[in-house]
Order: structure tokens, then sequence, then C-alpha cells
């Protein structure tokens, strides 16, 4: 059901703005470049592409994940028909995620991370830890438990319920729980319009 759910997601999204998580993210990664420096920045869960678009308008070598073939059409079409030359594609369950270690200078994840029971939660931050470069940043944002979602169909677990797919939402101590080998540089509740509806969330930025 998760993966019939997201499998024409994107389909018919129109527009491409990119997300304000993003830009808050490179306000804060820009004073770290040095000069002629190429940063590595993985976009975990990246939706039909459009913070990879905007990550690498800046400069960044960008690596798109997403199991979503719709979304990763989609970007993939941009990406040819603009010549897009540092953009990385690749379809793949965020589960399965396996990449080298020290890769990235950047991870990101927007609303990406809050689909999982606890102990997948756990496993894919540690891999996370394990594919980012000290002193690499990572930028998680997600559903809160006082997202008006929240208690909305069938209970699973604690704080998770499924309704056309599972949500997990976080509270500050399970987000704090899974960046435990991170270093975490801000964390706090955030507030903003969502699918046309008021969403919570909880963002943080972290450092190995």
């Amino acid at each position: 059901m998760y993966k019939e759910y997201w499998k024409d997601k994107w389909n018919n999204v129109i527009g491409y703005r990119s997300n304000q998580f993003a830009k808050k993210a490179y306000e804060l990664i820009c004073p770290t470049i040095k000069e002629k420096q190429l940063i590595r920045l993985l976009d975990l869960g990246c939706g039909d592409g459009r913070d990879s678009l905007y990550f690498a308008k800046k400069g960044f070598d960008v690596t798109s994940v997403d199991f979503s073939e719709s979304g990763i059409n989609k970007l993939n079409q941009i990406i040819n028909s603009k010549k897009i030359i540092n953009i990385k594609l690749s379809i793949k369950d965020i589960k399965e995620i396996d990449f080298q270690e020290n890769l990235f200078d950047v991870i990101y994840a927007h609303l990406s991370l809050h689909y999982f029971d606890d102990e997948i939660t756990l496993q894919i931050f540690n891999r996370l830890y394990y594919c980012l470069k000290p002193n690499g940043m990572i930028f998680v944002k997600c559903k809160s438990i006082e997202d008006p979602l929240f208690g909305k169909g069938k209970k699973l677990g604690e704080n998770m319920y499924v309704e056309g797919h599972l949500r997990h939402f976080f509270d500050m101590e399970f987000m704090k729980m899974n960046l435990n080998k991170f270093k975490i540089t801000k964390i706090k509740k955030s507030t903003s319009k969502y699918h046309n509806y008021k969403s919570n969330f909880i963002e943080v930025i972290a450092t190995k």
C-alpha cells in the first residue's frame, strides 16, 4: 500500500516552487562553503525534485533519491530538457540506501523520514550518519504530534497511524533519539501551510 500510494503521486502535481526549508538550508550552508568547493548534497525523498533543482541551480552536486517513479520521471524530464548535469537520480526506497562512508557534505530530508516504524527510522538515521562527511550538515523536517492529522486513521504503534499511508509523527524526544550520533545545532517546532491546510512540524539542523 505504501509504494502504491506514492507510485503515481506526482503525475498531477503542477508547479516547481522550492520549499522554504530548502532556502533556509542554503542560507546556513552558504557561510561554510570554501572557494571552489564542490558541495555534495543528498536530497532524500526528493519527490518531484523541486528542491533538488534549487540546490543544483546553486551549484551543488545533487544526488536525488525517491522510490516514486512518477517523481523521478518528472525530474528526469526537466534534467534532460534543460541539460542539467549536476543532478544524479536514484529510484530507491529510503530504507535501502547504501551510500559509501563520508560521501556527502549535506543531507537534506524534507518530510521524507516520517513514514517508518521506530526500528527502521533509527536504522535510516544511522545510515545517514555513516554516509555524511565529518562536520557535514543534516537538515530534517518531519510531521509533529501537534499536526492536525495526528490520531487519524488506524493506530499501528506509538504516534503511528495509517490512513492512505503510514505516518509516524515525531516529538522532540523521538527526533533527538534518532539523532543521538549527531551534534544537534538547532531543533524547533514550526507551523506552515502545506497542501492547503495548516501543518505542524519539527525541524532540526545537526552536524556529524
